[in-house]
């Protein structure tokens, strides 16, 4: 970046000396140095604006930090710039603390030197793009500051002076700034054009913003429409953000790192043992008492994986991607539409259905981490289990996704893989939002027949239909009359699911499997006896994957996939780790009812290692590609990955991970 911006500018990292205004009074003596506004203005330093080769700039994009001017300036600066050009004079005028563009006393002259330079040719490159509409810059504050004060001598020259009025023009063209903070504020300076911001944390700051400190009389942004926050570490840092942007908008956060001061120490893991977590003792900060002030943005996008200590929970707990959401945060967005996360919980789902009746949009890409708490203690403090390990037969699991379905009528994109639908939620209160166009998430718990009931079950049909033939009658017990009395729940829940699938006629995406859960602990033990076998067919030995669960929809037509026929804007199809039964003639149904398919996924196996040929759904393949050229056969594991193990020194804000990837 610095040889690129030593080459665009003509010297670009001459000195810059101070041109006095054709108005400038004579210059005031260090000691009687004055206050005033107009006395700022005269003294403002103008830097000489020299030419570009480039001048026409609409976004520009300057990321330096101290180790790389280090190593750049010192063969770069001139030889014969003033040592001590700019630590000679002190400027009490200066109410923004702006140490870039006037100068004041160093106590690091040579390293304020550098950054001056550096500073001050970001500056002039700025000023000789008047067009510029998006600025990232690590120094961008200082930048700001000294274009204020450029516009500010303007207005002193009367508007006489080019230099200064270039820097206003950039001023009003910026739309788009991104900074680093240090409070973790919307800086009070920012200009009044800019509608979008990037505020990026300051490393060096980072986990010592005090939680605790009430910020009272925050600066008010009346322009700002997009925010994107690069750390968030307390409820009152985002309720003095959200209080400061009133016009809001959009809200991106891309970090909660709670402040360690502001939490109580987390438990004892039990499968941390002869691991040592640091923890401070909490501070009572009744930070509860500050109410959420209310707020007209429409998108929140939260990602929460990169630190954190607690899960809508008061409890912290060392969880990998467990963060904290805070109590009564959603009151301030009853204006929300759309809302991105990597986590979820019950309790977001509640706050959700209580506080945003516009939602439409719903997307939670959740990750896969590893966990020093068990799989039960998970379950009972968040309410479901790890989203590192697939869902097993019989395991608890908890139904959040249903009070969205039903309650959320404007809903259009629901995208929670990981999540389930229990199928008695469904029969129970049907789904409102009859306008979805995506669906990402499991139907689960349907009854089901195991094999050697299906058997039986065959065998009562059989018996029945030859004795109708015979004229006879052959009574059943009452352990056959449940059985088909069970058989007969299995097929109407079935059917009662795909009607109510059936009603979502503006679906595009249809997506009822995990995406991709398989192969968790199937490699950790050098592939155990419980995952290896020897095939029937021809005693050979394979993989059992263990990832297609019996409680699923069964997509054949004696099942209600009939129904099915009204979805005719349906694109793409995921029925992996799903016992879907497709047969021929469900294959052709597919290919003749969904016109505008253009993906479907539950069929190819390629990357499965070890497992056992199956010919009948390699014919499947084979049939639906035939029949269906247009429509891509596709799978969502792509090979076994290790889990990702994170060690955390609570207390500390020092993280280590650990990461293994292993692809077959």
């Amino acid at each position: 970046m610095l040889p690129i911006l030593d080459a665009c500018l003509e010297d670009a990292f001459e000195p810059l000396l101070p041109v006095p205004l054709e108005n400038d009074p004579q210059e005031p003596s260090e000691a009687g140095a004055g206050s005033g506004a107009g006395t700022a203005a005269a003294r403002a330093v103008v830097p000489v604006v020299g030419r570009s080769l480039i001048t026409n700039l609409e976004s520009l994009t300057v990321m330096v930090f101290g180790l790389a001017l280090d190593q750049y300036f010192p063969d770069m600066i001139p030889k014969q710039y003033p040592e001590n050009l700019f630590s000679t004079t002190a400027n009490v005028n200066n109410h923004n603390n702006d140490e870039a563009m006037i100068p004041e006393l160093a106590t690091e002259p040579n390293q304020r030197n550098v950054l001056t330079i550096f500073k001050e040719a970001c500056l002039r490159l700025i000023l000789c793009n008047p067009r510029l509409r998006t600025l990232e810059c690590t120094y961008a504050p200082q930048v700001i500051n000294g274009l204020e004060a450029m516009l500010l001598a303007a207005s002193a020259s009367g508007g006489s002076d080019v230099a200064c009025n270039s820097g206003g023009r950039v001023l009003r063209s910026l739309k788009s700034l991104s900074i680093v903070t240090s409070d973790g504020q919307i800086p009070a300076s920012l200009p009044p054009s800019v509608t979008s911001l990037l505020l990026q944390p300051d490393f060096g700051t980072l986990f010592k913003v005090d939680a605790t400190k009430n910020l009272s009389q925050p600066t008010i942004n009346e322009t700002l429409e997009v925010l994107e926050m690069g750390n968030i570490e307390s409820d009152l840092q985002l309720k003095t953000i959200l209080t400061q942007a009133p016009a809001l908008k959009i809200l991106n956060v891309n970090a909660f790192s709670p402040s360690w001061r502001s939490l109580p120490p987390p438990p004892a893991p039990e499968h941390a043992s002869g691991t040592t977590f640091s923890a401070v003792a909490p501070v009572p900060t009744g930070l509860d008492a500050i109410a959420w002030p209310l707020s007209r943005v429409t998108v929140l996008k939260f990602q929460h994986g990169r630190g954190g200590r607690t899960l809508f929970s008061p409890v912290a707990v060392p969880v990998y991607g467990m963060v904290p959401v805070y109590n009564g945060m959603f009151q301030s967005f009853p204006f929300l539409v759309e809302y991105h996360d990597d986590i979820w919980t019950p309790a977001l789902a509640c706050q959700l259905v209580e506080n945003c009746p516009l939602m439409e949009v719903v997307r939670i890409r959740q990750g896969s981490g590893y966990s020093f708490a068990s799989p039960q203690q998970q379950w009972q403090q968040h309410g479901s289990a790890s989203k590192s390990e697939a869902r097993r037969l019989g395991a608890p699991v908890v139904d959040s996704v249903s009070r969205l379905l039903s309650s959320l009528s404007r809903l259009r994109v629901l995208e929670i893989p990981k999540e389930v639908v229990k199928a008695e939620k469904i029969l129970e209160s049907p789904w409102v939002c009859l306008g979805l166009e995506e669906f990402w998430c499991q139907i689960v718990e349907l009854p089901f027949l195991t094999k050697e009931e299906e058997l039986q079950v065959q065998e009562i049909r059989r018996r029945e239909v030859a004795t109708d033939l015979s004229d006879q009658h052959h009574a059943r017990t009452d352990k056959e009359d449940e059985l088909m009395e069970h058989n007969e729940r299995c097929i109407s829940t079935r059917k009662h699911i795909m009607a109510q699938l059936s009603k979502l006629t503006s679906l595009k995406y249809l997506s009822l499997s995990p995406d991709f859960r398989i192969g968790d602990g199937l490699f950790e033990h050098r592939l155990g006896a419980m995952h290896v076998y020897k095939s029937e067919r021809d005693g050979r030995s394979y993989i059992r994957y263990d990832d297609v669960l019996p409680d699923t929809l069964h997509f054949r037509l004696d099942m209600g996939l009939d129904q099915l026929a009204t979805l005719k804007k349906l694109e793409y199809l995921s029925i992996e780790s799903m016992d879907h039964r497709l047969d021929i003639a469900e294959i052709e149904w597919i290919a003749k009812e969904f016109p505008r398919l253009r993906e479907m996924r539950g069929l190819v196996k390629d990357n499965f290692v070890g497992i056992e040929p199956d010919p009948k759904m390699d014919a499947l393949v084979a049939l639906i590609r035939r029949l269906r050229t247009d429509v891509a056969q596709r799978q969502s594991f792509n090979g076994y990955s290790g889990p990702i193990f994170t060690s955390t020194v609570f207390g500390s804000g020092l993280f280590g991970t650990i990461t293994y990837n292993t692809n077959f």
